[in-house]
């Protein structure tokens, strides 16, 4: 299976857990191991420990080879699939020897070139433990490293920040890139907070930059199923400004609900109250909750127009018809976002909602 997180252009779609356990043997003082046969089970996660050429070399020959050594052994197909070298140089062919691994190109290296290899925090060891956090080095096969950097903070509600590929482009290609048919040209990953750092970027040129999330986590770019949020702007390096920090990327899950907050206001305690949102456009789609007496509510729904509305259920013996006040405007709502407050009085004229027949009068 292929590895989220670092996505090679294709259409092909392609913790350890320990048990404590108490028993009348340990409550009596009686010593067993917690752990099976073996010792405990390893869920320490992989470390690279050298690497060839190591970070910031240069001078590199153009023939020379990138050696990763790893601290154990390792789910080779996922460090293949894991491992990204920019700008890519040309077909890969991966050696191994014990922990260690070898990767050569079919054509030599670009001369006075900077290069980034970068290592998926998402490769696994023997054992199906990622790595967590991704590894880079630069390297140049010139005198010097490119200067240029970009870095910022990946900001979401609901999607994961961990581990996410961010994607740059030559704005040649335009500010939404082909990210389908165009590989990156350079990339890396967020940290466990969420931020992120790309550096030895050449200066004199502009970048588009892009997260890309796996949403359907098949481990390929899908254009009906991921999601790609960009930084609204192109990021232009020059050497007097070969740094650009603070680019920020927000991303918002298409797929999240929105949030419609309110309260029930009433003086009778017992009474129950039911509060449906239904959409204007598709009137089968309806969100309810039901509450006993005044408090708050809450309603999660898909982005869309909706009316609000609330009603006094009577007893299932009582021979009343159910009250029911509506909001007087249309809510329109985006994923993730919250709206409201949203206050229906019973008992007592409300300022906002009105009575369904108070509309058909109209």
């Amino acid at each position: 299976m292929s590895t989220p997180g670092l996505p090679r252009v294709r259409t092909v779609r392609g913790a350890a857990v320990v048990g404590l356990m108490a028993g009348a043997a340990l409550l009596m003082g009686c010593a067993r191991s917690v752990f099976p046969p073996g010792g405990p089970v390893d869920s320490a996660p992989p470390r690279i420990t050298a690497s060839t050429p190591g970070d910031s070399v240069t001078n590199v020959p153009v023939d020379a080879s990138v050696e990763i050594l790893f601290s154990e052994s390792m789910e080779r197909a996922s460090v293949v699939d894991g491992i990204r070298i920019y700008p890519p140089p040309g077909r890969e062919d991966f050696k191994w020897d014990g922990r260690t691994l070898r990767v050569e190109w079919d054509r030599p290296l670009s001369e006075a070139t900077t290069y980034i290899v970068l290592v998926s925090g998402n490769v696994r060891d023997a054992r199906g433990v990622r790595m967590g956090t991704p590894f880079r080095i630069r390297f140049s096969t010139g005198a010097a490293l490119d200067s240029g950097s970009v870095s910022g903070v990946l900001r979401a509600r609901t999607l994961r920040k961990q581990v996410v590929p961010i994607l740059a482009f030559y704005d040649t290609l335009g500010m939404r890139p082909d990210t389908l048919g165009v590989q990156a040209s350079y990339a890396t990953e967020t940290d466990t907070a969420g931020a992120y750092s790309l550096t030895g970027l050449p200066v004199n040129r502009g970048f588009t930059i892009h997260a890309l999330f796996d949403l359907n986590q098949n481990g390929a770019i899908d254009s009906d199923g991921d999601l790609v949020a960009s930084y609204p702007s192109v990021i232009r390096l020059t050497p007097e400004r070969n740094e650009a920090d603070s680019i920020n990327i927000t991303a918002v899950d298409p797929r999240a609900p929105a949030v419609l907050n309110g309260t029930i206001a009433t003086q009778d305690s017992t009474a129950r109250f039911r509060l449906e949102a239904q959409e204007t456009v598709d009137s089968s789609l309806v969100r309810r909750v039901e509450r006993v007496g005044p408090g708050g509510f809450t309603l999660r729904v898909p982005a869309g127009s909706y009316r609000l509305r609330a009603t006094i259920v009577p007893p299932a013996e009582s021979m009343e018809e159910p009250q029911t006040l509506q909001w007087q405007d249309v809510i329109n709502v985006e994923p993730e976002e919250e709206y409201g407050p949203f206050e229906f009085t019973f008992g007592t004229v409300g300022t906002r909602p009105r009575d369904e027949d108070d509309e058909d009068e109209e």
